[in-house]
């Protein structure tokens, strides 16, 4: 009887151990800078591995207001090789006032906040357009993936239909969204 209850034991403090885990997890997850105060701040932030993934150049750019007017390159993180903007290289960024997440289910008559939270340094990813010898820049849609955006039996009037992309997203430049951003590779 005393292995049983050495088992029992054992694994009810394996147990409590991964709940600690769990809850450690969630108080440390990434959040909007307006709420670094753990789970229960904020809104938690995760870079969209799709949206990296179709981006054509990403940049960490230091942005003044959300119309993307005089937006300063601080970094070029893709590509590597030739990119269409330098270092320093002030550009014009479409859709950033356009930049939130999908609205939470349980809160559907709430607008989520705006990605943009006032001035400062931002992970961009861009997609580029030459019109009539210009070029322009835009902010990337978060493209439809498995789960996302996800459905709704009763979806407000401005939600994605299921296979129509997500709203554009940017992403604060903090060393927690960088690490993530470095954990998709991105082929050359």
């Amino acid at each position: 009887m005393r292995p049983a209850v050495g088992r029992l034991i054992l694994t009810i403090a394996l147990f409590v151990g991964w709940l600690i885990y769990l809850g450690f997890l969630v108080l440390c997850r990434p959040h909007t800078p307006d709420g670094l105060r753990g789970a229960f701040g904020g809104r938690p932030l995760t870079v969209s591995r799709p949206q990296i993934l179709v981006s054509m150049v990403d940049v960490v750019a230091r942005v003044d207001n959300d119309k993307g007017d005089d937006v300063v390159v601080e970094e070029v993180l893709y590509p590597k090789d030739n990119p269409p903007v330098k270092v320093g290289d002030k550009i014009k960024v479409q859709d950033i006032n356009k930049c939130r997440p999908l609205p939470d289910p349980m809160e559907i008559t709430n607008k989520p906040p705006p990605d943009w939270s006032g001035p400062g340094s931002y992970l961009l990813p861009l997609q580029v357009e030459e019109t009539k010898g210009e070029r322009h820049f835009k902010v990337v849609p978060t493209p439809p993936s498995p789960g996302y955006p996800p459905r709704l039996q009763v979806p407000p009037p401005d939600y994605p239909k299921p296979g129509d992309p997500g709203p554009p997203r940017i992403y604060p430049a903090t060393s927690e969204m960088r690490a993530e951003y470095n954990n998709i590779p991105k082929g050359e």
